[in-house]
């Protein structure tokens, strides 16, 4: 699903990661994981890349629920 201003990065890493987007001037990372396997459901995190920050933006017990948020988020 496209977002304004965002790029898809295909190449995830470590298997946890759902999806990621990379905003197309470089300085934010938006990520949707899974985090399942520690019983703790799916979270929405944004990566501050020049202030090395990261910030929860949601955490639900449903997938859909996580991906949705983080696209909402993203086109606000």
């Amino acid at each position: 699903m496209p977002i304004e201003g965002w790029r898809r990065r295909e190449d995830l890493e470590g298997g946890k990661q759902i999806r990621i987007w990379l905003r197309d001037d470089g300085t934010e990372e938006l990520y949707v994981e899974n985090l399942t396997y520690r019983d703790e459901g799916y979270a929405v995190y944004v990566y501050d890349v020049e202030e090395d920050e990261w910030e929860t933006i949601a955490e639900t017990d449903s997938r859909a629920d996580a991906v949705e948020r983080a696209t909402d988020w993203a086109g606000s």
